[in-house]
């Protein structure tokens, strides 16, 4: 719950959705410097029914609820200080799970989604074109098989961690390291 998380952007995204009359749960599990803030703007948007904040939880818990998600979704940005994430985490791992993502063009993302064949991308600060992309890939029933199953592939064959560390070693064998 940082600001280059862009959570506000997928809350506003979210209620673009619900204005549109679906029903949908949103589960954010961490935490961060700005809870407060999202706490804050979850009530502002009048999402408290349909968003729930867990905290942080063991890893068991996340990956049970990849295991019942439909979808995953960061809107990352850069931070007004600078800050931004490179290949989070999260969206490699829920591709992994074989759960569909929507997240922003930005920083080394594209490197891991990309669009329409792995998952979806969006401009940062755009809750319409989020909120779009997310209906299309909770409805979409040919494009959700197709971005699951070409996801999976790209983790696998890119950022297999067993093969990255021989790559590595490989390359400080070739320096003489």
């Amino acid at each position: 719950m940082t600001a280059k998380k862009g959570l506000p952007t997928v809350y506003r995204a979210l209620r673009h959705l619900c204005d549109q009359g679906l029903s949908i749960q949103h589960t954010l599990i961490g935490d961060g410097d700005d809870r407060e803030q999202i706490l804050s703007l979850i009530k502002e948007l009048r999402l408290n029914g349909v968003a729930r904040w867990l905290g942080t939880q063991p890893h068991r818990v996340v990956l049970e609820h990849y295991r019942q998600a439909d979808l995953f979704v960061l809107g990352c940005e850069v931070a007004p200080n600078g800050d931004r994430d490179g290949i989070p985490n999260v969206l490699l791992e829920s591709m992994a799970m074989g759960v569909p993502v929507v997240a922003t063009r930005v920083s080394a993302i594209p490197e891991l989604v990309e669009h329409e064949k792995t998952g979806l991308l969006v401009p940062t600060h755009n809750p319409e074109k989020m909120a779009q992309a997310m209906l299309r890939l909770l409805t979409e029933k040919d494009l959700r098989v197709q971005v699951i199953s070409d996801a999976r592939e790209r983790v696998i064959q890119k950022f297999d961690n067993k093969a990255l560390i021989h790559d590595l070693a490989a390359l400080y064998r070739k320096a003489g390291i």
